[in-house]
């Protein structure tokens, strides 16, 4: 095993709401003892196609535990402890048989609040929930989309200010209607407050996407929203997508 370092949170895809990747800590892994890693497997009801991310010491279940929090791709999302490899709890959106074996899946990371209290996680049926660390039950669960069968939630979440930020995309394919947008969701409510549409963006809230003239313009990019912590400030890029002039 590699020497220990002091333990570290690790909350989102990229460490910090500007993905860096870089937390300027040391990790213990070296070039020397890299070679001595050992391999721990873990079986889970699903395929994880995202980061994990990671709480040291958090209460879960009344224990002070290290724990990974991932998102399958049909959507469940696992507790797990990082030293046994435990599954600790694992939360199923409710509606999980209509799509499980389908086409539609997420490949979105979750985000843990600074509190450490709760992680949101995103779903097939284009939900974003905010899950208990403690215990994994839904606080609350708020669509983003008009239409989760064009509208795909592939890119990681991340928090900012007390807000959760998504983006979607579409699927294999770019089967139409979809329009590629951005949805920021209070934390604490889950009230949506606010989204911008990368197609028809001259109109605010979440659109059926038939009623726009353009299809595509995915936010589908591995880093997904992008913040500056300075000024707040959004950044998003985008895939295929006729501009509508608007």
């Amino acid at each position: 095993m590699a020497v220990r370092a002091a333990a570290q949170d690790w909350t989102r895809f990229g460490w910090d709401a500007g993905r860096s990747s870089a937390p300027g800590v040391p990790t213990g892994i070296t070039a020397a003892n890299v070679a001595s890693l050992e391999r721990q497997q873990v079986a889970i009801d699903g395929t994880v196609d995202a980061s994990a991310i990671y709480l040291h010491g958090a209460r879960v279940q009344g224990r002070t535990v290290d724990v990974f929090f991932v998102t399958t791709t049909y959507g469940k999302t696992l507790a797990i402890d990082a030293a046994g490899g435990t599954v600790l709890w694992e939360y199923t959106p409710p509606d999980y048989n209509t799509w499980v074996r389908s086409y539609r899946v997420t490949t979105a990371t979750p985000v843990a609040d600074p509190d450490r209290a709760f992680v949101y996680a995103a779903s097939p049926d284009g939900k974003v929930q905010k899950l208990a660390v403690a215990d994994g039950h839904a606080v609350w669960s708020t669509a983003i989309t008009r239409l989760p069968r064009r509208e795909k939630l592939a890119s990681p979440l991340n928090y900012f200010a007390g807000h959760v930020i998504a983006s979607t995309g579409g699927y294999v394919g770019d089967a139409s209607p979809y329009q590629g947008h951005v949805a920021v969701l209070d934390g604490a409510s889950g009230t949506l407050e606010h989204v911008w549409n990368s197609l028809c963006s001259d109109r605010p809230g979440l659109l059926d996407p038939a009623s726009c003239s353009e299809s595509g313009s995915a936010v589908w990019g591995k880093a997904g929203a992008v913040i500056d912590s300075t000024t707040g400030n959004i950044f998003v890029a985008t895939g295929n997508g006729r501009w509508d002039g608007r």
